[in-house]
C-alpha cells in the first residue's frame, strides 16, 4: 500500500476547510445580529417611542392606476347587413345605451323585399329537404341508392340548414314592416356601436360584456383581489397572461348602475386581501441590513421583526409582517436602529 502525501492531502483539504469556517462564520454571524434585534425598554427610557397598537389591514391599496371602461375579450355582437345597398336611418347614435326592444334602425329598399323573398325560398327548400333526409336515409341503409348519391344529398342538406340558420339568426333582430321595409331591434340592453363596414349594420355589447381594465405590476397581478372606482369594489375577474413592460391586464366584473361610456377612463385603486397585512404610519419604519422592520414592543422588550413593504398611503404603509403585530414604536426608531446595529457589532 502506498503511503499518502500528507503535504498533498493537506493542500487538497485547506480549501475545503476554508469554505466550511466560511459557512460556520456566517451562521455565527447572522445569529449574533438577530440577537442583536431585541432591546431592553430600559436601554431606551429617555426616548419618545409613542407605542400604539398595530393598525389589521383587511384590504391593502396599492398605488392607484388608471382604467377603461371596454368590453371583455371576445364578447362583442357583430350584427351582419343582410341587405345590400339599403338606406339605412338609424334611430340611435353611436355609443347609445339601449334597453331591448330598442329600434336601432329603420331599413328600405329592395334589396329588403328580396331577402325577405329569399328567405320564404330557402324555408321551402329545407322543409322538402327535411322530408327527404329520412327516406333517403333509409334508401342509402338498405343499399337502395349509391353512396355518393347519398354523400351528395347529405351535402348539400347541412349546407343548407347552415344557411338557414344563419338567417334565422338575423330574423331575430330585424322584422319586416312592409314589402321594402324593415327594423332593428335590440333583442338584450347594451351599448349600440354603429359600424363603417358596409357589410356590418353594428355592434351590440351588453352590459354584462363591459368591465374595467387597468395595468398593475406584475408583482401586484397575483395579489390583487378587487378594482376600486369612486368608492364602487369591484371583483377582479380575470387576468391576461401576457406581461407588457412589467405590467399585466386585469379586468373586473361587470359594473352596476353606471352612466360610462365605452372607452372612459377612470381611476382605480387595485385591492387585495393579504394575510397578516397592516397601515403602519411611515415614522414606524426602518432598516436593518438593508432589510425593512419595525420595532415591536412585548413587555419589557423591544424586537426588531422583519416586514415587507406593500404599498405606500399618504403618511402610512401597508405592510405585510411575518408574525402578528401589536404594539409598535412609532417615533426614535432611528435611535433603535442605532442601538440594535451598535449591539451587533459587538
Amino acid at each position: 500500500m502506498k503511503r499518502c502525501n500528507l503535504s498533498r492531502l493537506a493542500a487538497t483539504l485547506s480549501p475545503i476547510v476554508s469554505v466550511i469556517a466560511l459557512a460556520l462564520s456566517g451562521l455565527a454571524t447572522t445569529t449574533t445580529v438577530l440577537a442583536a434585534q431585541s432591546i431592553s425598554v430600559e436601554q431606551v427610557s429617555n426616548y419618545d417611542l409613542r407605542p400604539q397598537a398595530a393598525v389589521k389591514a383587511d384590504n391593502v391599496a396599492f398605488a392607484p392606476v388608471t382604467g377603461s371602461y371596454q368590453t371583455t375579450p371576445g364578447s362583442v355582437l357583430t350584427l351582419p347587413n343582410p341587405f345590400e345597398n339599403a338606406a339605412v336611418d338609424y334611430q340611435v347614435v353611436d355609443g347609445q345605451a339601449v334597453e331591448s326592444g330598442t329600434l336601432i334602425a329603420q331599413l328600405h329598399g329592395p334589396s329588403v323585399e328580396h331577402f325577405f323573398h329569399r328567405v320564404e325560398t330557402l324555408q321551402e327548400q329545407y322543409d322538402v329537404a327535411a322530408k327527404q333526409y329520412q327516406s333517403k336515409k333509409k334508401l342509402y341503409q338498405n343499399n337502395a341508392i349509391a353512396a355518393d348519391e347519398w354523400q351528395q344529398f347529405l351535402t348539400q342538406y347541412i349546407s343548407l340548414n347552415d344557411t338557414l340558420h344563419e338567417i334565422n339568426v338575423v330574423l331575430r333582430r330585424v322584422k319586416q314592416t312592409a314589402a321594402q321595409s324593415a327594423q332593428l331591434i335590440a333583442t338584450e340592453p347594451g351599448v349600440w356601436r354603429t359600424s363603417s363596414n358596409g357589410q356590418q349594420l353594428g355592434t351590440l355589447t351588453a352590459h354584462a360584456r363591459l368591465a374595467i381594465v387597468a395595468e398593475v405590476p406584475i408583482e401586484q397581478a397575483k395579489r390583487i383581489s378587487s378594482l376600486n372606482i369612486n368608492g364602487q369594489k369591484l371583483r377582479v375577474s380575470q387576468r391576461e397572461q401576457t406581461v407588457r413592460n412589467g405590467f399585466v391586464r386585469i379586468w373586473s366584473e361587470p359594473p352596476e348602475n353606471i352612466n360610462w361610456t365605452i372607452g372612459q377612463r377612470v381611476n382605480v385603486v387595485p385591492q387585495a386581501t393579504i394575510e397578516n397585512a397592516y397601515l403602519l404610519p411611515a415614522s414606524a419604519i426602518a432598516t436593518l441590513q438593508d432589510e425593512p422592520v419595525i420595532f415591536s414592543i412585548e413587555n419589557a422588550t423591544i424586537n426588531a421583526e422583519p416586514i415587507e413593504l406593500l404599498s405606500l398611503s399618504g403618511e402610512h404603509y401597508f405592510v405585510r409582517s411575518t408574525t402578528p403585530l401589536n404594539i409598535i414604536a412609532t417615533h426614535s426608531v432611528a435611535a433603535l436602529k442605532v442601538i440594535a446595529e451598535d449591539e451587533g457589532a459587538q
